[in-house]
């Protein structure tokens, strides 16, 4: 631990307290004596009086502190940081910070002032540290206030406290010191009296039975449970196991040498808490296999990492050691049992690849990727996933080896083998890109356990062959669109398609065309069409159109200052960017596929039709569902009474339509709740006789059924409809929705 101070005699929840009454009376009773002077007296002898700035006066003063000041007062401590007569180090979490956590959190908070205060005094150091002082200290821990510690580290410039990033240092005040930080510091768990040693531990939390059983296959149980040693095991859970094929894994069983050492990278000797993880941050661990593996803090997540995982539960503590949990197996350069076959042979064998062979005997790939000196990785889309292409698209490819050739590159990646956990860490990196075989980038993202190829989802990983690996994905995924020679602005451009009429009318109504005609600037427009302005009520966008300041901020809404592609877009899943009016917007892939339908849900997706139907708790489980034209620009349904009889809306009863991002619900005229998608009402069509018809596709040119890819990119909720339209100034992709709402 870093002696960064002496230890003071400081309470926090009393001693300064009472001396802080103390000085009050004191100087109380030296201003009563004063004011006994006569006036000539008073007027001779009076001196200004400089009014301390204590630690509270600054936060207050600032602005950008107002939940922490909140807390501090709810707990009492905003007294104690007040007291001029100590010197304290606060890591102050902005407003911004403190939002992160949730307002129902913050909430709770506030009502239990004791875990307000344990957490308060966790970003309080009794003695004044400046900026300097901390970077020195940097790969130690520190205790702070509360008794508990915090680990230092840099990454770069940058320094960590934790996982958190110190993005000011040193604002000085007369008590002590304030660095501002990005995020709330949660003292680390109370270590507790274990009861269970670390294989026991394991069994009964439940998320670990792959591993307990390749622990128990290797022998290994025994050595984890031994209570004389203590051991940090990086824990994957069942769902990091199942990112690895079926296959190889029953090939690792088989082969309980090579799955020994695998498991024995999961290990480190003694007890190493999070904390102490924290200061390894940019350094080496060293596991019981003699695998040196990296040990990170990716500053964009705020994740520790190790080996390339994220560790997504941390400090459980066993009789005999600590657990944390990560979300993938760390491979690293143990080599894997192979099937003798190249990777052409594993994908003709395997049944699910007749599309892609064929392609590949077309285009002239398929004696490359037989070539066992070579090394590849093969994103490998299945038959199912070709029948998804545009029946004309695929013709076409077809017919053309050269462009064919191009796009089964893009799922290439030459001279390597990257496993999923080299995949997974590529993914969590901040350079989450890597380079394909017909030299365009392509993005690996990993949300909520899934791990995507730009929008295609990879749904089986790590299937060997002798000449390098194949992952499994959903979708054929296609080359960016290339730059070849634009010659419209973005302005220019826009003006040009009658799509984008309203969208350049709000333009011109704001004063934006110049801007977004300017040649030397480069920006991202995330481009609404006509129909996405029509979802907003009539009388609310002519209201909208009218207000230049309120039309301004938001069409500044959809621009980014910087050129991001399609594949930029995709690297950013679950992350947020800028936009030129200073909000954050998310952005997200959002798998449909991956929805529920359950007894409850009145709207689901048919994967097989890429579209919404009748949910289970609906009057038509699995019929196509429509929205219709005639409810553009109105606040809700316009299809009432007569109309109702050919078009039953989609009735829900129990106010909750929750399963699918977008769906919300409004009111009809009759009181009953109908839901909507992104805004749009949703019907039944009452000639429609069995599920997966959809004759009401089309009729009158006003009905039409709600077609929605598996994996959609949504910015902000709005789906991303078409992508990389290149222009001077930079690119347009097309939007359903119009962004109004921001993440900030």
């Amino acid at each position: 631990m870093a002696v960064l101070y002496e230890q003071k005699s400081t309470n926090l929840e009393g001693k300064t307290v009472k001396t802080f009454k103390t000085l009050l009376i004191t100087v109380a009773s030296l201003f009563l004596l004063q004011a006994c002077d006569d006036d000539d007296n008073k007027k001779s002898h009076e001196m200004p009086m400089e009014q301390p700035t204590t630690i509270v006066d600054v936060a207050v003063a600032n602005g950008n502190f107002t939940t922490l000041v909140a807390a501090l007062e709810a707990t009492g401590l905003d007294q104690t940081l007040s007291d001029t007569s100590t010197k304290f180090t606060v890591f102050a979490p902005t407003d911004d910070a403190f939002a992160l956590l949730g307002q129902s959190t913050i909430d709770a908070l506030l009502q239990d002032t004791d875990t307000l205060s344990d957490i308060l005094t966790y970003h309080v150091i009794g003695a004044e540290i400046n900026a300097s002082a901390a970077v020195a200290s940097a790969g130690q821990t520190v205790e702070m206030v509360n008794g508990d510690l915090v680990g230092l580290s840099l990454d770069g410039d940058k320094l960590l406290v934790n996982t958190v990033t110190v993005t000011a240092t040193d604002i000085k005040t007369d008590n002590g010191i304030i660095h501002v930080i990005d995020a709330v510091l949660m003292p680390p768990a109370d270590k507790g009296q274990a009861t269970k040693n670390i294989v026991e531990t394991a069994i009964e939390d439940g998320r670990f039975t792959t591993l307990v059983s390749a622990l128990t296959a290797t022998g290994l149980d025994a050595a984890l449970a031994n209570e004389a040693e203590t051991f940090t095991v990086f824990a994957p859970t069942d769902d990091a196991f199942s990112l690895i094929d079926e296959a190889t894994l029953n090939l690792l069983i088989e082969n309980p040498n090579i799955l020994t050492q695998i498991l024995l990278q999961h290990v480190v000797a003694g007890e190493v808490n999070s904390v102490t993880a924290y200061t390894l941050n940019g350094a080496e661990a060293t596991t019981l296999s003699d695998a040196k593996l990296a040990v990170a803090i990716n500053s964009e997540t705020d994740m520790l990492m190790f080996g390339g995982a994220n560790i997504i539960i941390k400090d459980i503590y066993t009789t005999n050691g600590i657990i944390h949990v990560i979300d993938a197996v760390i491979i690293g350069d143990v080599e894997i049992p192979t099937p003798a076959n190249s990777i052409v042979d594993v994908a003709s064998n395997n049944g699910s690849f007749n599309t892609l062979v064929s392609a590949l005997q077309v285009a002239g790939l398929d004696s490359l990727l037989a070539d066992t000196s070579k090394s590849f990785t093969v994103f490998a889309p299945t038959d199912a996933a070709f029948a998804q292409l545009d029946a004309d698209l695929l013709s076409g490819l077809l017919a053309n080896p050269e462009q064919l050739a191009s796009v089964l590159s893009y799922h290439v990646i030459a001279d390597a083998k990257v496993l999923s956990d080299a995949a997974i860490a590529v993914a969590n990196s901040e350079q989450n890109t890597v380079t394909t075989a017909n030299g365009s980038e392509l993005a690996l993202s990993v949300t909520s356990g899934t791990l995507y190829a730009n929008a295609s989802v990879i749904s089986a990983t790590d299937v060997m062959a002798d000449n390098g690996v194949i992952h499994v994905v959903d979708q054929v995924i296609l080359p960016p669109a290339v730059n070849t020679g634009a010659t419209m602005n973005i302005a220019e451009l826009a003006s040009s398609l009658p799509e984008f009429s309203t969208l350049v009318s709000a333009l011109e109504a704001a004063d934006l065309v110049d801007t977004l005609s300017d040649e030397n600037a480069n920006f991202t427009v995330f481009a609404p069409t006509n129909a996405a302005f029509n979802k907003i009520p009539t009388d609310t966008l002519n209201a909208l159109l009218a207000d230049n300041e309120a039309l301004t901020s938001v069409l500044l809404k959809h621009v980014l200052s910087v050129q991001v592609n399609s594949v930029g877009a995709y690297a950013a899943n679950g992350k947020m960017v800028d936009t030129v009016g200073g909000d954050k917007l998310n952005v997200n892939l959002i798998n449909f596929s991956q929805t529920t339908n359950s007894a409850d849900d009145e709207v689901a997706y048919d994967s097989q039709n890429g579209m919404l139907v009748g949910g289970m708790n609906s009057a038509n489980a699995g019929y196509t569902l429509y929205v219709y034209d005639g409810d553009l620009g109105a606040e809700g349904s316009t299809c009432n009474d007569a109309c109702t009889t050919n078009w039953p809306p989609v009735l829900v009863t129990d106010n909750a339509v929750e399963n699918i991002p977008g769906l919300s619900l409004i009111t009809r005229d009759d009181n009953s709740m109908q839901a909507a998608y992104n805004g749009r009402p949703l019907y039944f069509y009452i000639n429609d006789n069995a599920a997966g018809e959809m004759k009401g596709d089309g009729f009158n040119d006003m009905w039409w059924k709600v077609k929605l890819p598996q994996v959609s990119l949504q910015i902000q909720g709005a789906n991303v409809t078409s992508t990389d339209i290149h222009t001077t100034n930079g690119v347009i992709h097309v939007i359903d929705t119009v962004v109004t709402t921001s993440a900030n």
